[in-house]
C-alpha cells in the first residue's frame, strides 16, 4: 500500500510535545517581544483563549489590502519578523530530550512505532523530528514543507554551537488579496513566497496526495493558512480526478472535527461532497486512546495486517 502520513502541530501534542501557538504565545520567548501594536493585540487577545497567530496575520494582511498604509504594512511586516524570530527560540528548547516526556500510550506514538517496518511517505507542517525525539532507531525522514528545527541537544551532543533558526515558516496562503502577493514588503508572508520556502514544495505535496493509496492527516486543522495544498487535493477529489482512496482524519475529538469542517467550508470544501466522491473518509479520535476500534482499523488499512484491539 502507498501511504502517505501528513503531520500537523496535534501530532506532536499527542506525542506529549508542548509546540502549540497556545504555549507559545504564552511564554518568556513571546511576551518578552516588544509592544508594537499587532504583538500587543495578540497579547490582548489571549486572555480569550485566541491563538490563532496565521489566522490574525492574514486578517491584518486583509485589513491592509483595505486600506493601505506604510504605518500598517510596518506593524504587520515587524509583527510577522519577531514572531518567526521568538518562534525559532522557542522550539529548541522544546525539542531537548533531557527537558521532554513523550506520551507512549498515544496513537501518535504507536503509528511511529507500527510504521516503522514500511515505507509510508511522511509530510510535516510540523519543525520537529518525531523519530529522534522519540528515541526510535528508524532512520526514517519526514519531508519538511515548513522546514526544520535542529534539536537543542543534538547539536550539544555533537560538538556543534547551536543557532536560532532562521528559516521556520510561519505565513499565511495564497487567497490573500493580490496587493499583498506584489507588495515588496509584505509578500513574503505568504508561505509559499517566503525566501526560504523550499523550490517546488508545494507541487509535490499536491501530486503525492493525489496519488497514494491511503492518505493519513494526523492533527492537521486543514485551515485556510495551508489551503494553498489542500484546496486542490480536495477539489480533485470532488471533481472526479482521483482513484479510489482511503482518508483517515485524525484529530483529537468531535469538537476539533467541528473545528476542521468550519476550516474546510473557508475555502469551499464540504465533507459531505468529498464523501460523494471515489474516496472513503474515516475519522479517528485519539481521545479514544491508541487501542481504539477506529485507530487499529486504519492500522489495518494501512499495513494490510490484522490489528486486535
Amino acid at each position: 500500500m502507498d501511504n502517505m502520513i501528513v503531520l500537523g502541530n496535534g501530532f506532536d501534542i499527542d506525542l506529549g510535545l508542548k509546540t502549540s501557538f497556545k504555549r507559545f504565545v504564552e511564554s518568556f520567548e513571546f511576551l518578552s517581544i516588544p509592544d508594537i501594536p499587532l504583538i500587543k493585540k495578540i497579547k490582548e487577545r489571549s486572555v480569550e483563549n485566541w491563538y490563532d497567530l496565521e489566522g490574525l496575520l492574514r486578517n491584518e494582511l486583509i485589513a491592509y489590502s483595505l486600506s493601505p498604509s506604510v504605518e500598517c504594512a510596518e506593524d504587520v511586516n515587524n509583527a510577522w519578523r519577531m514572531i518567526t524570530e521568538a518562534w525559532g527560540r522557542y522550539l529548541p528548547e522544546l525539542t531537548d530530550l533531557d527537558k521532554i516526556s513523550i506520551n507512549k500510550n498515544s496513537c501518535a506514538y504507536y503509528l511511529l512505532l507500527v510504521d516503522e517496518a514500511h515505507e509510508s511517505s511522511w509530510y510535516t507542517f510540523n519543525y520537529t523530528d518525531p523519530w529522534y525525539l522519540c528515541k526510535m532507531h528508524s532512520q526514517k525522514k519526514a519531508v519538511y514543507i515548513h522546514n526544520e528545527n535542529i534539536p537543542l541537544d543534538w547539536a550539544k551532543h555533537h560538538g556543534f554551537m547551536h543557532q536560532t533558526p532562521t528559516n521556520l515558516i510561519i505565513g499565511v496562503d495564497n487567497m490573500v488579496p493580490p496587493c499583498i502577493s506584489s507588495s515588496t514588503h509584505l509578500s513574503h508572508i505568504i508561505k509559499t513566497k517566503n525566501p526560504y520556502f523550499p523550490k517546488g514544495m508545494k507541487e509535490n505535496v499536491v501530486e503525492r496526495l493525489f496519488k497514494a493509496d491511503n492518505v493519513v492527516i494526523f492533527g492537521q486543522s486543514l485551515g485556510i493558512t495551508d489551503s494553498d495544498y489542500f484546496k486542490p487535493y480536495f477539489y480533485g477529489i470532488i471533481e472526479g480526478k482521483i482513484k479510489r482512496q482511503n482518508i483517515f482524519i485524525v484529530t483529537y475529538n468531535e469538537e476539533s472535527f467541528s473545528n476542521i469542517y468550519s476550516n474546510m467550508q473557508e475555502y469551499g470544501i464540504k465533507i459531505e461532497d468529498i464523501n460523494k466522491a471515489n474516496v472513503d473518509v474515516h475519522l479517528v479520535y485519539t481521545i479514544k486512546g491508541s487501542q481504539s476500534m477506529e485507530f487499529m482499523q486504519m492500522l489495518t488499512t494501512l499495513y494490510g495486517c490484522y490489528f486486535k484491539n
